[in-house]
């Protein structure tokens, strides 16, 4: 049997989804609450997640943005 992911599982994923296809794209909990159709609680609790997760990270502001990380490089000295 093929069992769906949780709605919260497929919430996540789709706000990893819009981060991944719109570089650049910052959203507050407000807007992510509004473009899942979650109460700002729910919202709130996916972009922590996502933070936590180094995915995302969070501004003073309120906002959230994809982490950037940078790729080490081999030959660079440490």
């Amino acid at each position: 049997m093929i069992v769906a992911a949780l709605p919260t599982d497929q919430d996540a994923l789709r706000v990893r989804s819009e981060f991944l296809d719109l570089p650049g794209l910052t959203l507050s909990v407000p807007q992510v609450a509004r473009m899942l159709g979650l109460r700002s609680e729910h919202a709130a609790a996916i972009l922590d997640t996502l933070v936590s997760e180094q995915f995302l990270t969070a501004t003073p502001a309120g906002s959230y943005h994809r982490a950037m990380t940078i790729a080490r490089r081999p030959w660079a000295s440490a």
